[in-house]
């Protein structure tokens, strides 16, 4: 039946296939192949579009010169599902800081983290006198991360699949965003790329309020903060030299 297609039921069904995903009623495939095909698609795009539709999607981002499909795909595959664990592995944390407690006092404690994390990894730009902090704060960002990964193995796994399964949204806004470029629009095409991530931060925030038995409103706040201290590792990881502009450039583009 078309209504018990995964990928539809992930955009039209939310809450329902999240609940089942933290109840441990889906596996890996379907997860796993959406998140394939949203990379090859992304990859596809990047390859074939031209410079003024990244240039004003993200902010004056240019894409390596020379480069096509398969380095977009082999740098972005692993590497995309790297920066999700991650960024599970945050969101386990941050949701069960946030999940009970006085929300007014809890959320300030957490953002004041993560906008320190966030300073940190921007002075860290062209200052060689900060990298030893830096790589510290790194380092302690990986540790702290692979410690609430395992504190709670089957939560953060459930997080990582429903991460996974909004691939879906990306598959549709991969082929979106193509037939606006078909057409000749740019800010159609940036339009499109800004409307699905809201769209995408939105079921993760459900996907989170369901994995940690959260209320919206704290989901919501730890799916942000979880995004926004994920971005800032990688601009870290960029910063400390770590990662090659190329590389980053890609993953900051599709994750």
């Amino acid at each position: 039946m078309i209504k018990d297609f995964f990928p539809l039921k992930v955009i039209f069904q939310p809450g329902e296939t999240f609940a089942g995903i933290a109840a441990g009623r889906t596996g890996w495939g379907w997860p796993l192949g959406l998140y394939a095909l949203s990379i090859a698609g992304s990859a596809f795009l990047l390859s074939v579009l031209p410079p003024q539709y990244i240039s004003e999607s993200f902010e004056g981002a240019a894409l390596p010169q020379g480069r096509g499909f398969w380095f977009y795909l082999l740098v972005a595959m692993p590497g995309g599902l790297l920066f999700s664990l991650f960024t599970c592995a945050l969101l386990s944390a941050l949701a069960a800081f946030l999940r009970t407690g006085r929300l007014s006092l809890r959320l300030p404690l957490a953002a004041l983290g993560a906008g320190v994390y966030g300073l940190l990894a921007a002075a860290m730009h062209g200052s060689a006198g900060l990298r030893p902090a830096g790589a510290a704060a790194a380092l302690a960002a990986a540790g702290f991360a692979a410690w609430a990964a395992l504190r709670d193995k089957e939560r953060c796994s459930a997080a990582l699949k429903a991460m996974l399964a909004l691939s879906a949204i990306s598959v549709i806004a991969d082929v979106a965003g193509g037939a606006a470029a078909l057409a000749g629009s740019v800010k159609g095409y940036a339009a499109l790329e800004y409307f699905f991530s809201l769209i995408s931060l939105i079921w993760l925030a459900k996907a989170a309020a369901a994995v940690y038995d959260a209320a919206m409103p704290r989901a919501v706040a730890a799916a942000v903060l979880a995004l926004l201290c994920s971005a800032a590792f990688l601009f870290l990881l960029y910063n400390l030299r770590l990662l090659p502009p190329d590389i980053f450039t890609v993953l900051l583009l599709v994750s």
